[in-house]
């Protein structure tokens, strides 16, 4: 007499697939919060690139004339204090120009306007901002602006 096998898993079958299932929950249990934790930085890295290119093609509009603390606070630019380089744009009320410290976790804005050479100028805008782990992180960005 022949016996007939039936059709099913082993008991030994399914305790491996099931410690083999709580691995990779395991696994992928402990890269989510890592996973959100560099999400995070990024979306704050975006916006703080963002918000320093605005600023930043702002001052090139501008032109080499108005880059002193009269001509940016005219046009919103940059904060009431300080009165000289570097000017702060933390706190900017201006509506177009959005603020470092509404948008990021303790973030905040500069503007640094150096002369380099006769009717040549630098103007460096740098945000930082609180990342995680409580670590200060920053973009920078750089241009030179001719009397032209």
């Amino acid at each position: 007499m022949r016996r007939r096998r039936v059709a099913g898993f082993t008991l030994a079958e399914v305790v491996l697939s099931i410690f083999l299932l709580a691995v990779v929950v395991v696994v992928f249990g402990a890269l989510y919060p890592t996973s959100q934790r560099l999400g995070g930085n990024t979306k704050w890295r975006a916006t703080a690139l963002l918000l320093a290119e605005r600023r930043m093609e702002a001052i090139k509009l501008l032109g080499y004339g108005n880059l002193t603390y009269d001509g940016l606070r005219a046009y919103g630019l940059i904060d009431a204090s300080p009165n000289t380089s570097p000017f702060s744009f933390t706190n900017t009320d201006s509506a177009q120009n959005e603020s470092p410290a509404r948008l990021l976790p303790q973030g905040t804005g500069e503007i640094v306007v150096e002369d380099v050479a006769w009717d040549v100028k630098r103007v460096t805008v740098r945000v930082r901002w609180q990342g995680a782990n409580n670590r200060s992180q920053a973009v920078e960005l750089r241009t030179l602006v001719t009397n032209l």
